[in-house]
């Protein structure tokens, strides 16, 4: 195990590349901007997977100090970890991306991301074109974008409280191309034949740019820091409501609001990861918590007895049943709610299936304790696979509570850690966890 860290023992960990980072002489915005957005970018994807397998260790480790559990482990780990799996798509991975209008450097209107701190008015925004991890098409859109911008009679809005329209621009592709937009307003005191008459002007300017790929083009009108399309309907302008990405053999529906993971090729060997430790057979009935459009609940569901996803988000849960029926997948129901509340009655209508697994993927915060008690109350959950994006985050609290002995429960025990590289050149990976008992 660690066969990369062996080999790489000399190379340096996160801190010391900050401090290589922080100290060279940068040339540009560009590479201020990639050097906060993708921290790793300098170094070879070889010693990159090194300092991740280097950080999943020291997280692994304070799991098992926070545990004081002891194991067979040679390591002393508290489980199994495995070196990170390496990302198939290493170079203009991300299927989405959201940027922000603001100025740049020089005063300037921009549509990108942003360094610094709007607080001591040192943000700046800087165009995404030269992130290694970010696909061109969706840099030009978003040139396109900030072209119209520009000419635009509407001001930024860069605090609401000071008026102003432009706030953001979204922009998500899929393995064919093809490009959805979505652009965020704040109106501000402005009448809705107003809005309608700009957006219109800025669905042309796009549509004429886009050579064919902007295949839907929304725009919200919402006064929140971030509104659901409950509290905000998406209106669609141009194109069709959908664009369909596909892995391996299933496709998916993506809506504006719609959860996928932002490496399509990396997502789909999370999800074989995922499903090879669930090892479940055609006995089994899958919990997907936390479900989001169903993706990973579907690539299991001709393997199982059946499916039954429960998510928060109404429209997620929309997108989930229809690609249910897209893929021709009869064995799977998807439920709208809290997965505290709904937990224990979806649980109560399964009291026939002797055998259930569970996937837990949650947003970074993890999952509601209650839900955790839950499940340890349930006995017939034998295993559990619990996917985290920051597994030393507020995530690591719910392993501690599926692992820490406990009176009124059948404890879980922590088997196997996996870490899957969603995100090259970034620190971050997605961490694979299997509890069984």
């Amino acid at each position: 195990m660690f066969t990369r860290l062996l080999k790489n023992s000399c190379l340096l960990n996160i801190k010391n590349v900050k401090r290589f980072s922080n100290s060279a002489q940068l040339q540009s915005w560009s590479e201020k901007l990639a050097d906060a957005v993708t921290p790793l970018w300098r170094i070879p994807y070889s010693e990159q997977l090194a300092i991740k397998d280097e950080r999943n260790l020291s997280i692994i480790r304070k799991l098992t100090k926070k545990l004081k559990k002891d194991s067979k482990n040679p390591t002393g780990l508290v489980c199994q970890l495995l070196d990170t799996i390496p990302s198939p798509a290493i170079e203009n991975y991300r299927n989405k991306d959201e940027f922000h209008v603001r100025y740049d450097a020089n005063g300037e209107i921009a549509v990108g991301l942003c360094i610094g701190k709007g607080s001591d008015h040192s943000l700046v925004c800087i165009s995404s074109a030269d992130l290694r991890n970010t696909r061109p098409v969706h840099s030009d859109l978003a040139e396109h974008f900030r072209d119209y911008v520009v000419k635009s009679s509407w001001k930024l809005c860069e605090h609401f409280q000071k008026g102003g329209n432009w706030r953001n621009f979204t922009v998500r592709s899929n393995w064919k191309n093809d490009l959805m937009a979505i652009v965020t307003i704040h109106p501000q005191n402005l009448e809705p034949q107003e809005i309608q008459e700009e957006m219109e002007r800025m669905k042309e300017h796009l549509v004429s740019r886009a050579d064919g790929n902007l295949k839907s083009l929304y725009y919200q009108s919402c006064p929140h820091t971030r509104c659901t399309s409950e509290q905000s309907p998406f209106h669609l302008l141009h194109g069709q409501p959908h664009i369909y990405e596909r892995i391996g053999d299933y496709n998916f529906r993506i809506s504006p609001e719609s959860f996928f993971q932002v490496n399509t090729e990396a997502a789909t060997v999370l999800y074989d990861t995922v499903s090879k430790l669930l090892n479940v057979s055609k006995m089994t009935t899958v919990m997907d918590i936390c479900c989001g459009t169903g993706t990973q609940g579907l690539m299991v569901a001709r393997k199982v007895r059946g499916v039954i996803g429960i998510e928060l988000s109404r429209s997620a849960v929309e997108d989930a049943r229809f690609n249910a029926q897209l893929n021709e997948i009869h064995n799977s129901e998807f439920y709208v709610g809290r997965v505290e509340k709904l937990f224990q009655p979806v649980i109560e209508e399964l009291h026939l299936v002797t055998e259930i697994s569970a996937i837990v993927n949650p947003s970074r915060a993890g999952v509601h304790s209650r839900l955790i008690r839950l499940i340890r109350e349930n006995d017939r959950i034998r295993n559990l696979v619990y996917v985290s994006c920051q597994p030393d985050g507020p995530a690591m609290k719910n392993f501690v509570d599926l692992v820490k002995k406990d009176a009124k429960s059948e404890a879980f025990s922590l088997k196997k850690a996996v870490p899957v590289d969603m995100f090259p050149h970034t620190d971050h990976c997605e961490m694979v966890l299997l509890f069984q008992r």
